[in-house]
């Protein structure tokens, strides 16, 4: 008599390359078990985590990729990979695609994106990724599996420099709506510095249709560690007041502009005269005090909304961010206050993440 193998599911996250082992933590703490299979390989952008399917339906709802801290999308994927050894690589994609929907008791699918890790390697497969669309969209197309339809599930295949592809599905509800995770912002002319792109894509990411009613013109802000402007600059472009609080210059346009209060000042030692709408930092200093900061501006009533960064340190980062979240969760708790809090890695981040947090309104509730 044999044993039927337990029932399993697999996830597919991609990650900055470097950050591997951190969202294979994130994983296995977020899903209260080790995977039982792991392709997580150094410095490929991507992690294929095997489950048993006990195990993910207590993980049920974490499937939203603004959830998570290092994870740019989650999906629900195929845990066998698609060799792709000759020339013709759109038969076995559909044909594997027909088989694995078939199990997924999917008709169809409402979109096709081909992908591929964002790193040097995977960005060299960018022209066949859009070959590769074209065709394999027609073929399935073709037989009735891919139809125009927003709210159905989204097909992804993911092609590897190893010459293998996985399938993956996206409910678009939950998952990013920029391919491979990454928004792709344009650098403004006048910002003064590239961290602009920062605050940019942390507004995209946190506040996203919510612009207009949580971030409107004539609001009070103030930006600690300010210096050039690129955070000024965002928030001034969106019509808020700022002060803009830094010992070094303010650059370009920001010099004199009637929306900015420059004090030349140290932003840890900084405080406000009265409340102000919004805090945002971006300082390099230990996330340890960066958190310590964002919870007194919380809890001393100084602010109902903040965008900050944490410099993360080489190991631990996962354990580091969860540290701050606590120290900043719990100045939020002490307000007595409904509040909202996500700390991400952004594309826009590079060896740090970006948190959000606020306290919402009663009219919100």
């Amino acid at each position: 008599m044999t044993n039927n193998p337990a029932p399993t599911a697999s996830w597919l996250a991609y990650c900055r390359a470097g950050f591997e082992p951190d969202l294979v933590a994130e994983i296995t703490l977020r899903f209260g078990a080790a995977p039982r299979s792991l392709v997580a390989t150094p410095l490929s952008g991507f992690v294929l985590a095997t489950f048993l399917q006990k195990d993910t339906k207590r993980a049920a709802g974490l499937a939203d990729w603004r959830d998570w801290v290092f994870a740019r999308q989650m999906l629900r994927a195929n845990a066998e990979p698609i060799p792709l050894k000759t020339n013709d690589r759109v038969t076995p994609i559909v044909a594997a695609a027909k088989i694995w929907l078939t199990q997924q008791e999917l008709a169809s699918v409402g979109a096709l994106w081909i992908e591929y890790p964002d790193t040097n390697d995977g960005k060299a497969l960018s022209k066949l990724s859009q070959a590769l669309h074209l065709r394999i969209g027609a073929e399935l197309s073709a037989c009735g599996l891919l139809t125009k339809n927003e709210t159905a599930p989204r097909l992804h295949v993911l092609l590897t420099p190893d010459r293998e592809a996985f399938l993956a599905l996206a409910d678009p509800a939950t998952a990013s709506s920029w391919p491979l995770g990454i928004a792709r912002l344009k650098m403004p002319r006048d910002a003064p510095s590239r961290s602009t792109l920062k605050l940019a894509e942390a507004l995209h990411v946190f506040v996203g249709d919510n612009e207009e009613r949580i971030l409107r013109p004539e609001m009070k802000a103030v930006d600690l560690g300010a210096a050039p402007g690129g955070w000024t600059w965002q928030l001034i472009n969106r019509g808020l007041h700022v002060t803009a609080v830094d010992n070094g210059t303010l650059k370009g346009d920001l010099v004199d502009n009637a929306l900015v209060r420059h004090l030349r000042e140290d932003g840890f030692r900084y405080k406000p005269k009265r409340p102000v709408d919004w805090m945002v930092c971006d300082m390099v200093e230990q996330p340890a005090r960066i958190a310590a900061l964002v919870a007194t501006w919380f809890r001393e009533g100084w602010t109902e909304r903040c965008i900050f960064n944490l410099k993360l340190p080489m190991k631990k980062r996962l354990e580091e961010v969860n540290k701050c979240r606590a120290v900043i969760e719990h100045a939020l708790q002490m307000t007595g206050r409904e509040y909202e809090i996500r700390i991400k890695q952004l594309y826009h981040d590079r060896e740090e993440v970006t948190g959000f947090c606020r306290l919402v309104p009663r009219s919100e509730r």
